[in-house]
């Protein structure tokens, strides 16, 4: 069996989903961008997927949009699965992924990953460097955790949610769907769906008028 991956994107974090492609085992058909042809490897938009399938040109998708479209990142792989493709998941060779751990489809665990036992993460999650879920840990789909985030066990994350780089989340904690935890932020208190957190401790943002 093949094994061409089309990567939806062709901008920095697609390049990072590429080579993590690379190290599990994939070959990378080529990237799919807006426009057509921004640049080498990009096989058309995102309307072409459907024909690219039918011609046998790849044989999986993922998505490779990063935190910039957060949003844009669940349509994509609803898109893939519509056009009867599979997605897969990608896990870097040297990722620590506990044999009770379970994650979904279309979800990236890049190198230096430690994943607990019972962990569970969703489906088209991203999983970058150096991120620590311990233990019964629940990652919901289409969530985004940044370098270095670290989930001190039995945490529950919600759908949709962001979690920027070395975020901390204390035992027990709960983070509504569609939340944003900001970079170096350390909760200790459950956060309401919807809602940015940031500082240490954590505590929802002031909106400006």
């Amino acid at each position: 069996m093949s094994h061409r991956l089309l990567i939806l994107g062709a901008g920095a974090h697609s390049r990072a989903v590429a080579d993590l492609a690379g190290e599990a085992g994939w070959t990378v058909a080529g990237f799919t961008d807006r426009s057509d042809g921004a640049r080498a490897q990009v096989l058309g938009t995102d309307r072409d997927i459907g024909a690219l399938a039918r011609a046998g040109t790849i044989d999986a998708g993922v998505v490779g949009v990063g935190n910039s479209a957060l949003a844009r990142r669940a349509e994509l792989w609803a898109l893939l699965r519509e056009c009867g493709l599979t997605t897969p998941t990608l896990v870097h060779p040297r990722a620590i992924v506990s044999r009770s751990a379970r994650v979904g489809d279309g979800s990236v665990v890049f190198g230096g990953c430690v994943l607990g036992a019972g962990t569970v993460v969703g489906v088209n999650g991203v999983c970058y460097s150096g991120v620590i879920v311990e233990h019964d840990c629940r990652i919901g789909d289409h969530c985004y955790l940044s370098p270095g985030v670290v989930l001190s066990g039995d945490v529950t994350i919600e759908r949709g949610t962001f979690l920027g780089a070395g975020a901390v989340v204390v035992p027990g904690v709960r983070i509504g769907a569609g939340a944003v935890v900001a970079a170096g932020a350390v909760v200790v208190d459950d956060v309401p769906p919807g809602t940015t957190v940031i500082g240490v401790p954590a505590r929802a943002r002031e909106v400006r008028r």
